[in-house]
């Protein structure tokens, strides 16, 4: 379900560009042209885009907010930085847009009409503005911001990062190199306490196990999640991934779902690995 809403999202998103684009290209277009007719059939063009637009903007608001109630993103900082980005950059881009159309097309429509109140020098300056270029770059680096935040989903200071201490887990000890985990319904593990030989790499058997909803496994130096050490594929459930993981050091990390990272956490322990019974009673 949840890779369906992003699929529509995306869709979204596709029209909305293909549509904006012609507006954009015209902007552009309208700085080489000068005859009053052709400007007024391009401002035409634009306008007819103006529907298709509209619909994309619906769809991927509507499919994005969907896709943020089932994948659980509405508690992290990069998913409202987006909407931000994405509503400030539009109402500039309008803003600049929309006074520069309607006056070019006043000018041609007048001179079209076969007015001499505008000159051609004038109608020149007019078309030659550098707003069109302005809104270009108003746009791209707005696109940018928001492939950043769905790319890297910064926590923008809230949403993202557990404080304090990693749980305490003193009855977590290595026992060999192949670790298990699963993630439950209720957006939690099933376990707070992970445990790896240190100097050897070893796998992570991870299970999510709630349907339609990504998580991951990563392991982190400390709670303030600064430095990485592994970070696990994001999983749409219900899935089993296996981890192989380098060897790391000794030492009490902290791991975490990078989805839900204030819920799903806790303390990763690379240590001697446990002796057996056997050995122990030898």
């Amino acid at each position: 379900m949840y890779k369906a809403w992003v699929f529509v999202h995306l869709f979204g998103v596709f029209g909305f560009l293909l549509s904006h684009g012609v507006s954009v290209s015209v902007l552009f277009r309208l700085q080489k042209e000068r005859h009053p007719d052709r400007v007024n059939d391009l401002i035409a063009l634009s306008g007819s885009s103006i529907r298709g637009f509209y619909v994309s903007l619906g769809v991927l608001f509507v499919a994005g907010i969907i896709a943020g109630f089932v994948g659980h993103w509405w508690s992290q900082g990069w998913i409202w930085g987006a909407i931000v980005v994405l509503v400030v950059t539009m109402l500039a881009m309008y803003g600049m847009a929309r006074p520069y159309y309607r006056r070019v097309g006043f000018v041609a429509r007048a001179m079209a009409g076969g007015s001499q109140a505008v000159t051609e020098e004038q109608f020149d300056s007019i078309l030659a503005s550098g707003r069109p270029r302005t809104i270009a770059w108003i746009g791209f680096i707005g696109l940018l911001l928001i492939l950043y935040l769905m790319v890297f989903k910064p926590t923008l200071g809230f949403g993202g990062v557990a404080t304090g201490p990693a749980p305490a887990a003193s009855s977590c000890v290595p026992d060999g190199t192949n670790l298990v985990i699963r993630a439950h319904p209720d957006l939690s593990f099933d376990r707070r306490c992970l445990a790896a030989p240190a100097s050897q790499a070893f796998t992570i058997a991870f299970d999510n196990q709630e349907n339609g909803v990504i998580h991951n496994v990563a392991i982190y130096t400390n709670s303030g999640a600064g430095t990485v050490l592994f970070r696990g594929a994001l999983v749409t459930g219900p899935k089993a991934i296996t981890y192989r993981v380098s060897a790391l050091d000794p030492g009490t990390y902290f791991f975490r779902c990078d989805v839900h990272p204030t819920k799903m956490t806790g303390t990763f322990i690379v240590g001697a690995v446990s002796p057996s019974p056997s050995a122990s009673s030898s």
